[in-house]
């Protein structure tokens, strides 16, 4: 596997849009495709099979995407309104979420699975567990039984309120000196977060 390393972070130094989605393009999305296919093994593995949904910013013509990402969700074509993994880049940080976001239509079904799963959460194996309200932002706060009820009950009556867990490594961090060290720990988050992904898949609601 192509590793992540600490050059990739320098596609978001072009501040023009062409020249930075042509870079993300270029380095980016063939690392994106391989890890999805290295997880997508993963998750079937355990009878999750997930399809692959790298970023296009299409949308992007004036300013230059702050980010980038690829999706691991159930659905073929379209994530955003299912439970899905998230993995990519800001300018600074790498990082791996379980997402709901706010185009989930029926939030509640959603947010009793995670009052139910509080526990599950709560006792993930040791590591630096992260929570955000908002996939298209970067503050973040560390998993804790206040954070979390906060941020349920948000997701829940905040009309743009979104639910994210997972972690995110700095462009500083040794890690991104050793190949194929990231990804290991890339593989051993979702890992992890499987079997709440798995609870939530639960409450997608049948078309």
């Amino acid at each position: 596997m192509i590793s992540f390393t600490a050059n990739d972070f320098k596609v978001f130094n072009e501040q023009t849009v062409a020249g930075r989605m042509a870079l993300i393009r270029e380095q980016l999305d063939p690392k994106f495709e391989m890890l999805g296919a290295t997880l997508s093994t993963q998750l079937a593995a355990v009878k999750l099979p997930v399809y692959i949904n790298v970023a296009k910013h299409l949308r992007r013509h004036i300013n230059p995407a702050p980010n980038t990402w690829f999706a691991l969700g159930p659905y073929k074509r379209g994530y955003k309104m299912v439970p899905h993994f998230e993995i990519g880049f800001w300018d600074d940080r790498l990082f791996t979420w379980l997402c709901l976001l706010e185009n989930i239509q029926q939030p509640a079904p959603y947010a009793a699975i995670l009052h139910h799963q509080q526990h599950l959460i709560e006792h993930l194996p040791v590591g630096d567990w992260q929570l955000s309200g908002n996939h298209m932002a970067k503050p973040i706060q560390p998993l804790n039984t206040a954070n979390l009820v906060a941020q349920t009950q948000r997701f829940t009556e905040v009309k743009k309120g979104e639910w994210l867990l997972g972690k995110e490594w700095f462009k500083t961090d040794p890690i991104f000196a050793t190949n194929g060290a990231i990804e290991n720990e890339i593989q051993q988050t979702v890992l992890e977060l499987a079997p709440l992904y798995r609870e939530l898949l639960a409450a997608i609601q049948p078309d």
